[in-house]
């Protein structure tokens, strides 16, 4: 069957030919179908039975060209078989934090997948100044279950290898190779900035000689350290949530990269919500400081209990399989200084990534709705000076932070040093 753009109109149709959908559903004549998008690449429906709304599904279905820019900007729909994969592979190791596959045709480039009707976007949860108390704790177990099940830690070598070459998922990686790690450390044409932004500040950053060096070392790092099978792009609107459950949604990025990546753009988010709460709050008629406290213990919950998971997780693999990474003859000082080694490592590469990804929000062509909704271009750009100048400081200062709550007294310090 050749590849079809369906629409709300012809979605239906469609829907008849698969006996998952039909069995859930029931009356195929008797359907809401709404079209939901909001992100930059893809289609997203939701289909309900007008009879029982409760029997309900989303399909997604992507098209041979980026939405956000339109026919202009080519791009492979066959990324849809990088997202199935992930969202299979991912939901085996997490299945309490993935949505059920229930149907994917890679000819139409189509996945039908498991409505989360009583989920929010975790993005516009954080906007409205809401709190999720399981937060922290479903995110930091997810990434230390899916990174280091991905990586050489658990796999064996050649199923690592078997896996790397698998995933490869070229355009999406050039598109994160472009957006976040080039065209905002330059005065590139697909950059959008805010019209109160000085020009001065952006002139500054782009010719910073230590920043772009720092930017292209994360760059090369994205490009060349295949350690685990990312997610890709893991940021808040990636994410939905109540308050008692925690899904992550959307890995059509997913490929081979370092493993401090997802957890550096989920940090990244998380601090940008931090520094928007001073509109936000304000405008709510609240006092910003609790919620921006909640969201910056957050942030140390989220990197804390991701790196003491993943620890643990590596510890249980190799006291089960009688061996571990460094070979059968080791001693336990080595062992633990290598783990403690490797974790540090992590943690310099996620806040170098935090930090491209803060500035690349901010310079860059995909926008965030925290600091993109603000109506008042002065309160923005007052927010936008404080994203850029935290993430500079990441990315520069990534290998003299030691730990989490230096990274996070960074923040409050960049919140207080600007007008």
């Amino acid at each position: 069957m050749d590849f079809t753009s369906l629409n709300i109109s012809t979605l239906a149709n469609y829907l008849r030919t698969v006996p998952s959908v039909t069995a859930l559903l029931g009356d195929m004549d008797a359907l809401d179908i709404v079209e939901v998008g909001d992100g930059n690449l893809n289609y997203v429906y939701f289909v309900s039975s007008q009879a029982n709304p409760r029997a309900s599904l989303v399909v997604k279905q992507a098209l041979p060209y980026m939405r956000l820019v339109g026919e202009g900007w080519p791009l492979t729909r066959h990324r849809s078989d990088r997202e199935a994969h992930a969202l299979r592979q991912f939901g085996a190791l997490c299945p309490q934090h993935v949505p059920q596959v229930l149907h994917f045709d890679s000819a139409q480039s189509l996945i039908i997948m498991q409505r989360l009707s009583h989920h929010q976007n975790l993005r516009k949860g954080l906007i409205q100044g809401l709190r999720y108390p399981f937060l922290a704790q479903h995110l930091s177990g997810y990434l230390a279950r899916t990174l280091f099940h991905g990586s050489d830690l658990y796999l064996g070598a050649d199923a690592k290898k078997q896996a790397v070459a698998q995933t490869i998922n070229g355009e999406l990686c050039k598109i994160t190779e472009d957006l976040v790690f080039t065209c905002p450390f330059e005065d590139h044409a697909s950059n959008v900035y805010s019209p109160a932004l000085p020009r001065t500040e952006i002139e500054r950053l782009h010719n910073n000689p230590a920043l772009r060096v720092a930017a292209a070392q994360m760059k090369w790092a994205f490009m060349n350290q295949t350690e685990t099978l990312l997610h890709g792009d893991l940021h808040t609107g990636s994410v939905m949530v109540n308050q008692t459950d925690t899904y992550v949604i959307d890995p059509e990025f997913a490929c081979y990269g370092p493993l401090g990546f997802d957890p550096g753009l989920l940090l990244a988010n998380l601090f940008t919500a931090y520094l928007s709460q001073d509109w936000h709050r304000l405008q709510a008629g609240e006092d910003p400081a609790p919620y921006q406290d909640w969201l910056l213990a957050q942030a140390g919950d989220l990197w804390r209990g991701f790196s003491e998971s993943f620890l643990r997780l590596w510890q249980e693999h190799e006291d089960q399989a009688g061996a571990g990474f460094m070979g059968c003859a080791r001693d336990a000082s080595s062992q633990t200084l290598f783990r403690q080694q490797f974790v540090r490592r992590i943690f310099s590469d996620a806040l170098g990534f935090a930090g491209c990804e803060l500035i690349r929000r901010t310079l860059g062509l995909a926008k965030v709705a925290e600091v993109a909704s603000i109506p008042d271009p002065q309160a923005r750009a007052a927010i936008e000076l404080r994203t850029l100048s935290l993430g500079e400081a990441l990315l520069l200062q990534r290998h003299h932070i030691i730990n989490i709550d230096q990274a996070l007294d960074l923040a409050r310090q960049t919140r207080r040093s600007l007008p």
